[in-house]
């Protein structure tokens, strides 16, 4: 198959993926199912590239779903362009295989709650340390559209500060330090400690490499974990990793 035809199909399938219409179903109720089946739920993360670099470009969104999809709770997908490489298209690719969507960019403002909103995801990416006091106007805002807002933390404070308001939010706990980007599980494991018991849904976010990293966040008490680096890398990772016990 000669470069244009290949071009000429991915372009095919992505003027399809335009006309998607559909509303993910609900991230929370997902999470709790698979974990009333007793295991940890599985977050795949469509992520071409990080601040660290390009990650993999000659995997399409449509083979990375296709592969997980037997084996992930929900999908989480990169818009933000410049950093992540990401684009809203892949929103519409992930909402084709009927599973929760979250939509994770570094949001600020109502325009990108609502461009979540239309596109059909079932949940978008609040970040803490980034949005400050305004956090719960655009969480309240989000909930007002019928999105399940994830709300992220890296460090213990934020964290008990988010469950002390609001303990029925999905809390997402990540292991990098998003100020110098270093990531340590045992930054992610000192957090949930810090608030195990206090919120009803914890997602570790970064650093999971492997089995034996899911399973210790697992029994720490986290009731997902959210994976990109490692699953685009590896996706036969996927088989694994949703295999993974909770206790």
């Amino acid at each position: 198959m000669d470069f244009l035809s290949i071009i000429g199909e991915l372009t095919r399938k992505r003027v399809e993926a335009l006309r998607v219409d559909a509303r993910a179903p609900s991230m929370v109720k997902a999470i709790e199912r698979r974990n009333s089946e007793g295991y940890l739920a599985l977050i795949a993360e469509y992520k071409r590239a990080s601040p660290s670099g390009v990650i993999r470009l000659d995997l399409d969104p449509w083979t990375y779903f296709n592969h997980i999809s037997q084996y992930a709770t929900g999908f989480s997908v990169l818009v933000e362009p410049f950093y992540f490489l990401g684009s809203p298209i892949f929103v519409k690719v992930a909402l084709t295989y009927g599973k929760p969507v979250l939509y994770k960019d570094f949001v600020i403002s109502k325009e990108q709650v609502r461009e979540a909103r239309e596109l059909g995801v079932s949940s978008v990416l609040l970040i803490k340390r980034l949005l400050g006091d305004s956090l719960w106007e655009l969480a309240d805002y989000a909930m007002s559209l019928g999105l399940e807002p994830l709300i992220e933390v890296d460090n213990e404070e934020d964290a008990v500060e988010v469950v002390n308001t609001n303990p029925n939010v999905m809390l997402g706990i990540n292991s990098r330090d998003l100020g110098n980007l270093s990531v340590s599980l045992d930054r992610a494991v000192s957090i949930i400690r810090a608030v195990r018991g206090k919120a009803g849904i914890i997602i570790a976010e970064s650093g999971v490499k492997g089995i034996d990293d899911a399973s210790r966040l697992a029994r720490e008490g986290a009731n997902a974990v959210l994976v990109g680096t490692a699953l685009m890398r590896n996706m036969e990772l996927a088989r694994g990793l949703s295999s993974v016990a909770i206790k």
